[in-house]
This record gives C-alpha cells, sequence and structure tokens, in this order.
C-alpha cells in the first residue's frame, strides 16, 4: 500500500493507492503529524511514502516516515524515472511537473502535451519518452490578485464565469478578461505544439481545469488524479 502527498502552492491532496488503484484520497489546507498519522492508523498496511513538495515540507513527512517506519521517496530529479529529462537545469524542475510527466508517459501512450490548471499554468511536453521542457504562466487567481495587488482601484475578486462577451462592470471587465486570456493562451499553446507533432496528445488537468474544460478544444484525456498516479509510478520505479 503507497500513500503519496502532492503539497502544491494552495492545497494539499493525499491520495493512498493498492497497486495502481486509489481507494482513498482526500485535500487539506494544511499539513501536520497529525494528520499523517491518522491517515497511517486507519491504513496501518502503508508500506512507501511519495511526495511532491512545492512547500518546504520535506522534514516533517521525513519525521513522520522515521517514526511510522514507512519508506519516504521525495520525487525529484534525483529519482530513477521511466522518462529522460531533457532540461538543462533539472535541479530547478518542479517536482510536481515531474511526477505529472510520469503519470502521462505510463498512463498513455504517444507523443504528449500536459496542461495542469493550478496556482500556475504549466505546460509541459514529452516526446519520443523524453521530457522536453514546456511553459509556466499565472493561473486564475495569481492573476486576480496582481491585478489587486499591482492597481490602486481594482477589486480583490472570486473567480466566477461570466457569460458574457463583453464586462459591463468593472467585476464582469476582469472576469471575463482572465477568463478569455486564459482560455486563449492554452488554445494558442495547442495549436503551436500541434503544428510542430500533429499527432501530440493533450491531457488536461489541475485543480481549476473544471472552469475551463468545456471550452477548449483538442483535448484528449482529462485526468483530475494525474499527479497522484505519476508519484505512485515512480515508487514502483524505485523499488
Amino acid at each position: 500500500m503507497h500513500l503519496v502527498l502532492d503539497i502544491g502552492n494552495t492545497i494539499i491532496k493525499w491520495a493512498l493507492f493498492q497497486s495502481d488503484n486509489i481507494i482513498d484520497n482526500d485535500v487539506l489546507s494544511k499539513l501536520s503529524i497529525e494528520h499523517l498519522k491518522s491517515i497511517h492508523k486507519k491504513y496501518p498496511k502503508i508500506e512507501r511514502l511519495c511526495f511532491s513538495n512545492t512547500r518546504n515540507k520535506t522534514k516533517l513527512i521525513e519525521q513522520f516516515c522515521e517514526e511510522s517506519k514507512i519508506k519516504c521517496l521525495k520525487a525529484d530529479y534525483n529519482c530513477n524515472l521511466p522518462i529522460f529529462l531533457d532540461y538543462n537545469t533539472p535541479n530547478t524542475l518542479g517536482s510536481d511537473r515531474i511526477a505529472l510527466c510520469v503519470g502521462a508517459h505510463c498512463n498513455y501512450s504517444g507523443n504528449k502535451l500536459i496542461i495542469d490548471l493550478g496556482t500556475c499554468i504549466t505546460y509541459d511536453l514529452i516526446i519520443n519518452k523524453k521530457y522536453m521542457g514546456g511553459q509556466i504562466s499565472p493561473g486564475v487567481y495569481m492573476r486576480l490578485r496582481s491585478l489587486h495587488n499591482d492597481t490602486a482601484n481594482l477589486p480583490n475578486l472570486e473567480f466566477k464565469i461570466i457569460k458574457k462577451s463583453v464586462g459591463k462592470t468593472t467585476e464582469e471587465s476582469i472576469l471575463i478578461g482572465i477568463y478569455d486570456g486564459i482560455l486563449n493562451e492554452i488554445q494558442g499553446i495547442i495549436q503551436k505544439y500541434k503544428l510542430r507533432y500533429p499527432n501530440i496528445k493533450v491531457i488536461l488537468t489541475g485543480g481549476d481545469m473544471d472552469f475551463f474544460k468545456k471550452r477548449i478544444k483538442n483535448i484528449n484525456f482529462i485526468n483530475p488524479y494525474l499527479l497522484m498516479e505519476g508519484l505512485n509510478y515512480i515508487i514502483a520505479s524505485n523499488e
């Protein structure tokens, strides 16, 4: 039994795997030893833990694993991976992006573009079983905060979809601008890579994908658990 943790910029997700199947999962606003111990108490047969960490939680997780006698693995470029990282600075490559690419490689055949709609929007390219790199841009809430924090008068908004093409208030203008900006960015990037790799498969994931998935064209697969599955595959590659 494997426990995987996705420690993101905004939230923390965990999933429990029996072989390749998720048998339990949840979302946390913060991570503590007590949270981890409660999962282990419910599932005492956990043998291995793998985590993707964009916050500084490594020592906490390692302490839990040592106390619980669980084998611990941090997902990064030093792991044995089923893909080759053709990246000039692999030490700077986020563990979340590595896990996403491993999950995509193990789940889907052919060349792939992985789009993760999270705090940041990441685009990652796998060609001929090699990770080629990608792109990073601000996500929905990062754009909302930037408009509020970096201007004198624009409001701090929660995101929602406005079913209009033209904003008639400042709030509508911001929300339509962010939605259309992200939608057109995604469509343009998909088109850019499809011109170069016509048979590329596009995989969509991430916490904000529900806002956009019905409007994005040329999506082949939607997988909200792709990162978790990638972490589980990384465990298998390092046993």
